[in-house]
């Protein structure tokens, strides 16, 4: 099966920096070579120069205009089309008129939401010649919010795909890590500090469970975006004592976060919705025990590994952490092994694509 996958952003920076910055599509395009066995090309956007890059077996070709990556993509002769985004439909109508029948197309979610009248109705063009999108939470309702809008026809085959494994280098879980953080267990909430992260649930919850029977818990906020940083350091004084094990960290480097996860217990999230997610993904594969809301990927990334909580609901996010300050490791490592992989990854696409080139017929 030959694969394109196409990245439609353009970029203005040289293309090896380019795919040097983008570890995920890298990974993913290498999981579907050497994991599926699948013939792969990687078409992509740029304001530069046109270029083609060799790497692990791929082919990445650089164009400068839609209409060139388009012609490359369908000179290439593909049977499958992988579209990364749902913002591009100008580019994808091109893809569709060029492959006409000769190719399926599936698109793969990145965290969009449905936007305005003119987008809905620029997908609703498009929607007549996609044969798949691909979820994080695709089962659990990812899609419904694009369905309701008419974006995705309700019959359309929509896939449970993970957007992405760990990028990070693969250091043995528990080895020495750089970073030491207080507490027993370490709590780590990662994320901006706006409305829908909730960093305001995550301390109330952090509070449930510090007064119970987790008195020696700390939790530790790596925060970037500071935009609610008032009212959280607000919160975190009316905790009085319990106040010095509440800290905010600055944000660190994407180099530096493994030692943060291998340094933590329990990776918090109080997300009321995601894309995906990266960062949890990264931290279970890193041994943290993950207590998460039950919105639609968390809930495909954490699986049968342990409960989730409805977002806003401090009590039962609380009894969670408790349930995971008693969880080993092992199980969660057991978890990311057989479900959170580059392979797991390469094996739920090329599920999709078969299914999808069989809709296509």
């Amino acid at each position: 099966m030959r694969v394109a996958i196409v990245m439609p952003p353009a970029t203005s920076v040289d293309p090896e920096q380019t795919l040097d910055g983008w570890p995920s599509v890298v990974h993913q395009a290498k999981a579907l070579r050497e994991h599926a066995g699948l013939d792969v090309m990687v078409a992509c956007r740029t304001t530069l120069a046109p270029a083609v890059v060799q790497r692990d077996g791929v082919t990445y070709m650089f164009m400068n205009t839609d209409a060139a990556l388009v012609r490359e993509v369908a000179q290439w002769g593909p049977d499958v089309v992988h579209a990364h985004g749902f913002g591009f439909t100008r580019l994808n109508l091109r893809l569709a008129r060029a492959l006409y029948r000769k190719a399926a197309i599936v698109l793969q979610h990145h965290g969009e939401t449905p936007g305005r009248r003119r987008t809905v109705l620029a997908h609703r063009l498009v929607r007549r010649s996609v044969d798949g999108y691909l979820f994080t939470g695709a089962m659990f309702g990812q899609a419904q919010s694009f369905i309701d809008r008419g974006m995705i026809r309700e019959t359309a085959a929509c896939y449970e795909v993970l957007e992405a494994a760990s990028t990070l280098p693969g250091n043995p879980t528990g080895s020495s890590a750089a970073v030491q953080l207080t507490g027993s267990p370490v709590v780590l909430w990662v994320g901006r500090l706006i409305e829908s992260k909730d960093p305001l649930t995550a301390i109330a919850a952090f509070t449930h469970a510090a007064t119970s029977d987790l008195g020696d818990a700390h939790l530790h906020l790596l925060a970037t975006d500071r935009s609610l940083e008032p009212q959280v350091r607000a919160a975190i004084a009316a905790l009085g004592d319990l106040s010095a094990q509440v800290h905010i960290h600055d944000p660190v480097s994407a180099s530096e976060m493994q030692s943060w996860y291998q340094a933590a217990d329990i990776v918090l999230s109080t997300s009321w919705r995601e894309g995906s997610g990266y960062a949890l993904i990264e931290a279970i594969t890193e041994g943290c025990v993950p207590v998460v809301t039950s919105i639609p990927s968390h809930r495909a990334i954490v699986g049968e590994l342990i409960g989730t909580f409805a977002p806003g609901d401090a009590p039962a996010a609380a009894r969670l952490i408790g349930f995971a300050s008693r969880t080993s490791r092992e199980l969660v490592a057991k978890h990311a092994n057989q479900t959170l992989t580059w392979q797991a990854v390469a094996r739920q696409l090329e599920q999709a694509y078969k299914s999808a080139l069989y809709s296509h017929g």
